[in-house]
């Protein structure tokens, strides 16, 4: 008899040191995605170099525009897609677009510069970019030609960097989801916590 009481007083001890561990474990893995996360993105801020300011990207007309979409200066405060680049151009037309109602015009009749684009740059962009829309839409292989033009701009002014390096956007996407997931993880857990101790 005591033989059984005390093998079934091990066993719910076992059950109980088991579900401490894993309690452990489960408090440890977000503090530890924390720590991951965050280093992370301090190695992405380290290491991070800044791109060719010489960028261009397509949209319809209308889409760009908006809180995050470049102003009719050409400057930009989006994170990311049209509202990075200085010099947005019509999917359809290869037209330049601007966030205003009349778009601002020079006093010979050519679109002006734009961000780190002189008014000739633009000039070269938008009339290979006009060329290869004249069936009606930027295709694929169309704005890899315009690209590849924008990046010989940047190259003839000393830019040579077009995108963030693969461990860039490893390092940032690393700690972003770790940062977020860890916090996430210790939120719930505390409010697990505090539903099982009511």
């Amino acid at each position: 008899m005591s033989s059984s009481a005390e093998g079934s007083g091990s066993r719910s001890g076992d059950a109980g040191l088991a579900s401490n561990m894993l309690a452990v474990i489960g408090c440890c893995l977000p503090l530890l995605a924390v720590l991951v996360g965050g280093g992370s993105l301090v190695a992405h801020y380290l290491i991070r170099t800044p791109t060719s300011p010489y960028q261009v990207e397509f949209s319809t007309s209308g889409a760009v525009c908006g809180s995050d979409g470049p102003d009719d200066s050409g400057s930009s405060d989006g994170a990311e897609g049209a509202a990075d680049a200085e010099l947005v151009l019509d999917e359809e037309t290869g037209e330049v677009l601007y966030c205003s109602v009349l778009p601002p015009i020079d006093v010979d009749g050519r679109a002006r510069a734009r961000g780190a684009f002189s008014a000739e740059e633009v000039a070269r962009v938008t009339d290979l970019a006009r060329s290869r829309a004249a069936d009606g839409r930027l295709e694929e292989a169309d704005r890899d030609a315009v690209e590849r033009l924008v990046a010989e701009i940047g190259r003839e002014h000393g830019e040579t960097k077009t995108s963030p390096t693969p461990l860039e956007r490893l390092t940032w996407t690393v700690g972003l989801y770790g940062l977020v997931g860890g916090l996430a993880a210790l939120v719930l857990l505390g409010l697990v916590a505090r539903y099982l101790d009511l």
